[in-house]
């Protein structure tokens, strides 16, 4: 009697097998929103000592303290009022007078330091801001944010700290 074989090609039931095993390793990023209860947690599995600037429902704000090149960098943490976006700030002080050459420096600054960017706020603040997209935010996500800003703003510091 012959004998019959089902998969007379190895090569073919390895295919059959990694297909049949496909779903149970493709997963799908979670692009969920977080909330600031989850944003505060995630900076403190990061390592970061939090400090709570605002507590308020709706209006939280964190600050951790970063030394980056020899810079003290104060990163505040909070969403938009539509949850959208987290914004990365740093306060730089005030800024130049309006007539200032470091001005158009500044501007010119927005190509390398992208997506940072330094703005003035309506109190007069001199500002470096990153906003990050409040979908599948994960722990690798915020720090390599918090890095990218934290090394613009020791990077810029020629162009805001006053001598």
């Amino acid at each position: 009697m012959k004998k019959l074989n089902l998969f007379p090609n190895p090569v073919m039931l390895l295919v059959i097998i990694c297909i049949g095993l496909l779903p149970s390793f493709a997963k799908a990023q979670n692009c969920d929103m977080i909330n600031a209860r989850q944003l505060r947690e995630m900076i403190v599995q990061l390592g970061y000592t939090v400090k709570d600037l605002n507590s308020t429902d709706g209006s939280e704000m964190f600050e951790v303290k970063l030394n980056t090149n020899g810079f003290d960098v104060p990163i505040s943490y909070s969403l938009t009022s539509n949850k959208n976006y987290i914004w990365l700030t740093v306060s730089l002080g005030t800024p130049r007078q309006d007539t200032s050459v470091i001005n158009i420096a500044m501007l010119k600054e927005q190509s390398v330091i992208q997506p940072c960017q330094f703005y003035v706020t309506a109190k007069g603040a001199l500002m470096m801001g990153l906003a990050v997209e409040n979908r599948g935010v994960t722990n690798a996500v915020l720090r390599r944010q918090t890095d990218k800003i934290a090394t613009e703003v020791a990077a810029s510091s020629r162009l805001w700290v006053k001598k």
